[in-house]
């Protein structure tokens, strides 16, 4: 609970907004939506490549877009679980490199492991074709 000297009533400026995320994978976390969503208003912000500067980071994000519109399965949404531009979005290929490697790779693969991807030779290879990319930007 907040407490400050006794005080546990919380004053915020009319002009705070409160931004958050949230995925819908979690299911988990369902009710807890719900009472959120009763409480305040959400704007969906869809992925956009404009804002991705970097030409191999831009590649990969245009892949990877294309990759959740073939291949999410039927129980999901594309636009719903498909990795924003925010992974994309960073100063120099050691960034990236970093991205890849402990952010998309390990997300991409819960994915087909969770169900929201499906498990076949496009999505396969383009475990292998980030692999690959992890390497070849070097140490």
């Amino acid at each position: 609970m907040y407490d400050i000297k006794g005080e546990t009533e919380i004053i915020l400026s009319p002009n705070v907004n409160i931004i958050g995320t949230k995925g819908i994978a979690n299911r988990s976390v369902g009710y807890i939506d719900y009472a959120i969503r009763r409480r305040f208003a959400f704007i969906d912000v869809l992925s956009n490549a404009d804002v991705i500067k970097n030409p191999t980071a831009k590649k990969l994000f245009n892949k990877l877009q294309e990759l959740f519109k073939t291949n999410t399965s039927s129980d999901s949404e594309a636009q719903d679980v498909c990795l924003g531009h925010s992974y994309f979005i960073m100063k120099d290929n050691q960034e990236l490199k970093q991205k890849l490697k402990y952010e998309v790779l390990p997300i991409f693969k819960e994915y087909i492991i969770d169900g929201a991807q499906n498990k076949n030779e496009d999505t396969a290879y383009f475990i292998t074709f980030l692999n690959t990319t992890i390497e070849r930007i070097g140490a």
